[in-house]
């Protein structure tokens, strides 16, 4: 078979932010400008005019009776959703798991998944109808009240503060019908709706207080089946799936984590696994001359950036911060970690994403950095402090920032941890600096989530604390015209930079490797999968 490679140029990453950034507000506006209410029905297939990042369609006789085994970098902390920001167990998450509305794999905008239809009753309330004969795999019908019971249940995780910070309140009108209030005009909330803290799980259960952690309960197109910590998790296929024309092809899945990443490579090569997330970056021309796999690759819009414990004592001067930043060769620093598979950055959001600024950011300049610790009467040498990695490329990209600032006077350790203890200890004050990474598919979500006051104990570990951008941030979430939204963030983009309440590192591109016999339709920017479209040809 031969051999598809998918490459979007990086300035068509601002063409697909552009569409995501202004997904909900042409919902909102026809209410506005009518004062009537609209309704939406569920579009059977993405926008007409998006990009599409498929290969071309698979044989209409594809083979069903086959499984997929993949291979990933890390174990998962949980598989419950809500319970966490990680992408390695948000994977699992859409596996098990629905939310009201799912993410385009082409441009990021959400779409209607659970729900059937939806309108727009006024400037804060939407009403939205499920799909009828919708089964959770424990045998019940999702309703309306599963719904709002699955809403109240989030609401006391802490990591899934900001995603459901667009909910005010709800309502059931019947057994299939709900409304949700947002309290205020808000530009976020379809797409907080594609989230998996938003997923949704069977009342039945949460008023029994199920433990979702030991076994994950969703209406998603797999059912988990085991978990082998350090070892493998495994899923099946769900034959009461509801959506026909999304049903899955694989009998099953198994997820393998291997942590070394030659291994995934050999193990992929001999056909030990048949797909590899998190491909190994030196790996990839050996893996692109394989005619036996395919090597997949589009511009991604995670940013990958280093925290600081804005309140350890060594940065709450934001002269340190500054200093830190400017010492740090972030082109050595992707060459180092990902192979120069990344693209360096300075701005504290996401430049691919409308809205984000360049205006105050600084660049490598380690005398520049010396020069403003000496201007400010600081000592380097009393700024010492421990850097928390999870994976190798953090471990090498933290050797490069150890070497950066020892040249001007910062002494810094490096210490690897497992990923459930670097996201447990950084959602704490009990840390000083790590390497993390966050998505979200609009800059008001990513803003919210990483720099937002009342993110701190969930997803702002940096600990940002700053009125002035948690109230732009709030500012944009209620203002529903796009241009004027897109001038707050901005004005928010531009004070972050200022803060430096994190440092930047780089944009990630996404790549993903796979047996050049599967078809691989739905892979988005923001690393999302969705396997149940992923099926054999041969």
């Amino acid at each position: 078979m031969t051999k598809r490679k998918m490459i979007l140029s990086i300035a068509l990453m601002g063409t697909l932010a552009l569409g995501v950034l202004s997904a909900c507000a042409p919902a909102a506006q026809p209410a506005q400008e009518t004062g009537q209410a609209t309704t939406v029905q569920a579009p059977a297939q993405p926008p007409a005019g998006t990009t599409q990042t498929a290969p071309d369609p698979a044989p209409a006789e594809a083979i069903t009776d086959r499984g997929l085994t993949i291979g990933i970098q890390l174990e998962a902390g949980t598989i419950a959703p809500a319970r966490h920001t990680s992408m390695t167990s948000g994977h699992k998450n859409h596996l098990t798991h629905n939310g009201l509305f799912r993410a385009s794999y082409a441009d990021l905008e959400p779409i209607p998944d659970l729900v059937s239809e939806w309108r727009i009753i006024s400037d804060t309330l939407f009403e939205f109808t499920l799909h009828e004969g919708i089964f959770f795999h424990n045998g019940d019908e999702m309703t309306a009240y599963d719904v709002v019971a699955s809403l109240e249940y989030v609401r006391t995780h802490p990591y899934a503060r900001a995603i459901h910070a667009s909910i005010a309140d709800w309502e059931v009108v019947d057994r299939y019908t709900f409304i949700i209030d947002t309290g205020e005009p808000n530009a976020q909330l379809l797409n907080d709706l594609t989230h998996q803290a938003n997923f949704i799980m069977p009342r039945s259960l949460i008023d029994a207080g199920h433990d979702f952690t030991a076994l994950p309960i969703g209406s998603g197109p797999f059912v988990f089946e085991e978990w082998r910590f350090g070892d493998s998790l495994s899923f099946s296929r769900f034959d009461k799936y509801f959506d026909s024309e999304r049903f899955p092809h694989m009998e099953y899945i198994t997820w393998r984590i291997i942590p070394e990443g030659s291994s995934r490579t050999i193990a992929l090569e001999t056909g030990e696994i048949d797909y590899i997330v998190e491909v190994p970056f030196p790996d990839i021309p050996r893996l692109d001359d394989n005619p036996a796999l395919t090597v997949f690759q589009r511009p991604g819009i995670t940013l990958e950036f280093m925290l600081l414990n804005n309140d350890a004592p060594q940065f709450q001067n934001v002269y340190v911060r500054r200093a830190i930043d400017m010492a740090i060769d972030k082109d050595a620093a992707v060459i180092a970690s990902v192979d120069g598979w990344g693209v360096p950055t300075w701005s504290t959001t996401p430049s691919v994403l409308p809205g984000s600024s360049d205006i105050g950011i600084r660049s490598f300049d380690p005398d520049g950095a010396r020069a403003l610790l000496a201007e400010h009467n600081i000592d380097p040498a009393t700024l010492g402090f421990e850097m928390l990695a999870f994976n190798e490329e953090g471990r090498r990209r933290g050797e490069i920032v150890q070497a950066n600032l020892a040249d001007i006077g910062i002494a810094t350790t490096i210490s690897m941890v497992d990923l459930a203890t670097f996201l447990s200890i950084t959602q704490t004050v009990d840390y000083e600096a790590g390497f993390s990474a966050f998505t979200q598919t609009t800059l008001t979500a990513f803003m919210r989530g990483t720099m937002h006051l009342d993110s701190i104990d969930g997803n702002n570990r940096s600990r940002m604390r700053n009125q002035e951008i948690t109230d732009l941030i709030d500012l944009a979430v209620t203002t529903v015209d796009t241009p004027a939204r897109m001038a707050i963030l901005h004005e928010a983009s531009t004070l972050a930079n200022a803060h430096a309440g994190h440092v930047p590192m780089h944009l990630n591109i996404m790549v993903r490797a796979f047996n050049a016999n599967l078809y691989v339709p739905e892979v988005a920017a923001s690393g999302l999968m969705y396997l149940n479209m992923v099926r054999w040809t041969q």
